[in-house]
């Protein structure tokens, strides 16, 4: 099980994905408000928007709900499964998304019960500073991984922001580490 490892820069309000060993940007994302709602709007590495996603609290059921419409595609929902928002479900055609997210700042991604992608943003090695690492199968595409964890970044606008956070004991285990 071979992995690529790409890095993420975030700056204020924007992230950028780099190619393993490039400095070329593969995606990029920001977020903005829009009439009263927070968007975010992905591009390829054309610079040609992709995708743009709208985040939203429901109040009556006490969780996030994230819309993603794709260009060309129909209106996708990455929704929380838990009061806690620490697990978030995507279905795409017949693709399961699963986002974990874990103690010491790791978030995981399943696709179909398999973990395909991983993002640390406690990494501290130096060609990695001030960056998030992220982790990806060799087979696997980045862009839905990254449409994702753009989604659960909306709205932050440092990438060491303190959450208040009654414990960690809150995040999900990390059954499957891979840094």
């Amino acid at each position: 099980m071979t992995k690529k490892i790409y890095r993420i820069q975030q700056q204020n309000n924007e992230l950028f994905v780099f190619e393993p060993d490039k400095k070329e940007t593969i995606y990029s994302s920001y977020w903005f408000m829009e009439f009263g709602k927070t968007c975010a709007e992905v591009q390829d590495s054309s610079k040609e928007n992709c995708c743009l996603i709208t985040k939203k609290f429901e109040f009556w059921k006490w969780r996030m709900v994230y819309y993603i419409q794709e260009k060309g595609v129909k209106k996708s929902i990455l929704i929380s499964q838990n009061r806690r928002n620490t697990i978030f479900k995507l279905v795409i055609d017949n693709d399961i998304y699963e986002i974990k997210i874990h103690f010491k700042k790791k978030k995981s991604i399943y696709k179909n019960n398999k973990k395909i992608a991983e993002f640390d943003e406690s990494f501290t090695e130096k060609d990695f500073e001030s960056t998030i690492k992220f982790l990806l199968l060799k087979d696997e595409s980045a862009k839905i991984p990254f449409i994702i964890y753009t989604s659960l970044l909306i709205g932050e606008n440092e990438l060491k922001s303190k959450k208040i956070m009654k414990s960690q004991k809150q995040l999900e285990k990390n059954e499957d580490p891979w840094s």
